[in-house]
């Protein structure tokens, strides 16, 4: 959900539209905020509540995210999930590592 400003001046709240997938985990990143759920992407939303990008992961659903976001020129992001693997993206638009760890 995105907190809105209404014409009134009243505080409302959208839901982002991610089409089949359910959102598990949200982040707030700078000026975006990253979504994912149950499928094997992150959406990428502007604060106006519009996507801005999607991008694929190799994971089935993904559980948790985790942004370095104390680097602004070059941010990293973490994403958990099932299988259990990590995928690391360097760069935000795209997948950089996979990595494998034990439950």
């Amino acid at each position: 959900a995105v907190v809105s400003t209404q014409s009134t001046g009243d505080t409302g709240v959208a839901l982002l539209d991610m089409g089949d997938s359910v959102p598990s985990v949200v982040r707030f990143m700078q000026d975006s905020i990253v979504a994912a759920g149950n499928s094997s992407y992150l959406m990428h939303w502007g604060l106006s509540g519009k996507l801005k990008y999607k991008v694929t992961s190799k994971l089935e659903s993904i559980k948790d995210i985790s942004i370095n976001s104390n680097v602004r020129e070059q941010p990293v992001l973490l994403a958990a999930g099932t299988p259990s693997e990590i995928n690391v993206f360097l760069d935000l638009g795209y997948l950089s590592h996979t990595v494998p760890f034990l439950v």
